[in-house]
């Protein structure tokens, strides 16, 4: 196989954008559940409920795009770099599958139990997956201006 299926692609850019959302709108949830924490209703702001609803949906579809990729696999490696790469590339995959699941997780727990443990390994794994996103980003941008591999056709739809 040289690209990824169109589902895993379908999911892996659906689960970026989603993931993205969740970066650019958690305030709403955060100053809702400190609210909470001082003894205040939670707001029922719309941002929060969203929130919510999205990191369920981005567990799901990690859940999904797991059970794909180990049932249809990936793509061979293009062999033009470093093998440690190869290595690097899986343990960041499925650190990602790993932080995607546990983020719901973790952040559900804080705000149906108004815990901050959960709050806290929450803020924590959500440190981790943008570190993770950002090594992604300069994994591929490496592949295409060092090794001038074209790894991101793997992922992109084609036109036929």
């Amino acid at each position: 196989m040289s690209k990824y299926s169109r589902a895993q692609m379908i999911l892996h850019w659906a689960i970026s954008v989603l993931v993205l959302v969740q970066f650019a709108f958690h305030e709403a949830i955060v100053d809702a559940f400190e609210a909470t924490l001082k003894g205040n209703f939670a707001s029922t702001h719309p941002m929060v409920s969203a929130h919510l609803g999205v990191g369920g949906v981005i567990g799901i579809l990690t859940a999904l795009r797991l059970w794909i990729r180990m049932e249809a696999g990936t793509p061979e490696k293009s062999g033009n770099h470093p093998q440690i790469f190869d290595r690097l590339a899986n343990t960041v995959h499925y650190s990602f599958y790993a932080i995607l699941l546990l983020l719901p997780i973790t952040g559900g727990f804080a705000w149906y139990q108004a815990s901050e443990a959960a709050a806290n390994a929450h803020t924590i794994l959500r440190a981790v997956l943008l570190i993770l996103v950002l090594v992604h980003i300069a994994a591929a941008v490496l592949h295409l201006l060092v090794w001038r591999g074209n790894v991101l056709a793997r992922m992109w739809p084609s036109r036929n």
